[in-house]
């Protein structure tokens, strides 16, 4: 389980996050929405410890990320978007390197398999295209095995059919046990998947749980309306 107690972050004395708590269950997956430039990607940096914080306690199944770092860190994987993968470097490559960096025992064949990967296994990456370079991107969670995963926008430059495959894996992931917090704009994805879905506003996390409701609508009520009532009160 990953929890997070009294997490607050400034940049350029900017409140971005205030004393924020919350706590994602294994085998639970949570969506994280808000309009862009509010926090997103930002939160799930704090979370592996690639920013700094303060006061604040971060924990992975009990192993404390500032006492633990490196037991911690092992537990996790993250990276925020395909300009991570090195140009230069195969899909193979990537792979190889995960699976031994995180001690996995996960086989990378029927990893690339699965996702209909292996015409470009031996490509490097700077021939690939968008959705091809995600599909490596999530080849590279399913193979570090990591307990929590924590994935930026990966729905970016899919197709519909691509989109229908990830979810499946979103899925199967959660079948396994795995925690996952998960940021998108595909509200009707996110609809599909998750279990809750945060709501970044106001320096804070409004958690939602999915019982079915239509999530854009959650979504509009939540940014759209507030904003036309901070435009009518200015």
């Amino acid at each position: 389980m990953l929890s997070v107690n009294d997490l607050s972050f400034s940049f350029k004395k900017n409140v971005i996050f205030d004393q924020v708590s919350f706590s994602i269950n294994d085998g639970e997956l949570v969506g994280l929405v808000a309009p862009n430039g509010t926090g997103k990607t930002t939160l799930l940096k704090l979370l592996c410890g690639l920013l700094p914080t303060a006061a604040t306690t971060l924990t992975l199944n009990g192993i404390h990320l500032y006492q633990h770092r490196t037991a911690y860190l092992r537990q996790l994987f993250f990276l925020e978007n395909s300009n991570q993968l090195y140009a230069d470097l195969t899909v193979a490559d990537h792979l190889t390197y995960v699976r031994s960096m995180w001690h996995s025992a996960v086989d990378i064949a029927g990893v690339v398999d699965s996702l209909g990967m292996a015409g470009y296994y031996r490509k490097k990456i700077k021939t690939l295209s968008l959705g091809m370079k995600q599909h490596v991107l999530l080849a590279m969670y399913l193979v570090s095995d990591a307990q929590t995963l924590l994935i930026d926008e990966p729905l970016n430059g899919l197709d519909p059919t691509s989109i229908q495959q990830f979810e499946r894996v979103f899925l199967a992931l959660k079948q396994q046990g795995k925690s996952m917090l998960i940021s998108s704009h595909q509200m009707d994805s996110v609809g599909r998947v998750s279990d809750r879905v945060f709501f970044l506003q106001n320096q804070t996390i409004v958690p939602i749980e999915n019982t079915g409701q239509d999530m854009l609508a959650v979504y509009n009520t939540m940014y759209l309306k507030a904003g036309e009532q901070h435009a009518r009160s200015v």
